[in-house]
């Protein structure tokens, strides 16, 4: 394993009003080992690849304590980063740059993998992620910021408690790959921790580039929003998708579609008690396309593999549940059996919607992805979570810890979401965090 820089750091800085300290212990670079070949020195991104903001894609993954005291946490840290060097072998882009161009270069710069030591135990940060203290747990400023053409694509670090439990944090830069990368990427370098002999390996495919592309990055705005978690019992979730099919839904309905369609009804229904009259809404909804293309393709090719199904609510009378539920279903299948993600298209219908002067939800479900399986050889993470999600009036939905239901992010105006957590079947169906 190539070591290139190691620099040790003495950083402090207080949790918010808690007299508690963050040492920052290490930062490295970590290589792929052996080098990457010459001839594979170049990773053409695809069209979806190059419309996504070059931002961090954040995730935290919470470990118990095991017994682990420092010489341990050594221990497993040496392990993790000769299996993460390992692992890069195989991800060769991973650990390249950005160019000006359409590509990686895949110059085996590394990615960078940081430690730190949290005067505090497990328990208290898991009652206070909410109230922004995930963020803490990254290098700081990092989640949902900016990649520049010289940092890392991928940004780890590992964090422990007084308790012995530890939180791994992940930053990997959405030009590269989707969140259904991130958690094969995870899941892959796990198993090389635990010395697995086989281990599925990533698919890297390309797709027929136009020579004239008329799209952009999609653009990203100020932060002026606060998010808030909502969790919803499968037992709830299967009563809503009874009275939506005892209303006439006929296509199958998903538990995610659902989900989502009852949030983007109560933010709907939020905007009108804060503006006094109804907003006509769009909804866009992002679905994994791997499952969906013609042949299907295997679920650990990388890159920005999705499609966005998009509903237009122009009058109140469209807004209710067994509709909009109706709309999602219908949307899902209208995109099976895609011969190709054409970004051109892709963009088109995004400037579509912004043209309409709607106000716009966007959706994304985590839901199925294996990050509760990622175990590095000390057990499997007792807790997942983004921290806030990168735009305002967006939805990110999660597995709940035990598999009993869905965490729902929800990032609103504080106005909007004043009323939306207060709103009656919303409480009534889920419970806030």
């Amino acid at each position: 394993m190539a070591k290139l820089i190691f620099e040790k750091v003495s950083l402090f800085y207080n949790l918010r009003s808690a007299t508690r300290h963050i040492h920052v212990i290490s930062r490295e670079i970590i290589k792929p080992s052996p080098p990457t070949p010459t001839h594979i020195n170049r990773y053409n991104l695809s069209g979806m690849d190059e419309i996504m903001a070059s931002i961090y894609m954040p995730v935290v993954l919470f470990y118990p304590s095991c017994g682990t005291n420092l010489k341990k946490a050594a221990e497993k840290s040496l392990q993790l980063k000769s299996s993460l060097s390992q692992t890069l072998n195989l991800y060769y882009p991973f650990a390249g740059r950005l160019s000006r161009g359409p590509y990686i270069n895949c110059n085996d710069e590394g990615v960078e993998f940081h430690e730190a030591k949290h005067e505090c135990r497990l328990p208290e940060i898991l009652s206070k992620l909410e109230n922004g203290y995930v963020n803490k747990l990254f290098p700081p400023g990092l989640a949902w910021a900016s990649v520049s053409h010289d940092s890392s694509l991928i940004v780890i670090r590992l964090n422990y408690f007084e308790c012995g439990g530890m939180a791994m944090t992940m930053c990997m830069s959405h030009k590269l790959a989707d969140a259904c990368t991130l958690g094969n990427f995870l899941i892959h370098w796990a198993a090389v921790t635990r010395g697995l002999g086989e281990q599925v390996s990533p698919h890297f495919i390309s797709f027929p580039r136009k020579e004239s592309m008329t799209f952009s990055e999609f653009p990203m705005s100020e932060k002026n929003w606060v998010t808030k978690k909502f969790v919803f019992h499968n037992s709830v979730i299967a009563n809503l998708k009874d009275q939506v099919t005892k209303s006439g839904v006929q296509d199958a309905t998903t538990r995610v579609s659902v989900v989502t369609a009852l949030l983007y009804k109560c933010a709907i229904a939020a905007t009108k008690e804060n503006s006094g009259s109804f907003q006509p809404s769009a909804l866009t909804h992002m679905v994994n396309a791997r499952p969906k293309m013609i042949p299907p393709l295997p679920e650990t090719s990388v890159g920005n593999l999705y499609w966005n199904i998009t509903l237009e609510t122009r009058k109140e009378s469209e807004s209710k549940l067994n509709l909009l539920v109706n709309q999602i279903n219908k949307g899902v299948m209208q995109i099976r059996d895609l011969k190709n993600l054409d970004a051109n298209k892709y963009w088109k219908a995004y400037e579509d919607i912004q043209s309409k002067k709607y106000k716009v939800y966007l959706s994304s479900s985590l839901c199925g992805f294996p990050f509760y399986k990622v175990d590095f050889g000390w057990g499997k993470p007792i807790r997942v979570s983004t921290g806030t999600t990168s735009l305002n009036n967006m939805f990110v939905l999660l597995d709940t810890p035990r598999g009993d239901g869905i965490e729902a992010l929800v990032s609103l105006t504080e106005q909007d979401m004043a009323a939306f957590k207060v709103y009656e079947e919303l409480q009534a169906l889920s419970s806030i965090v």
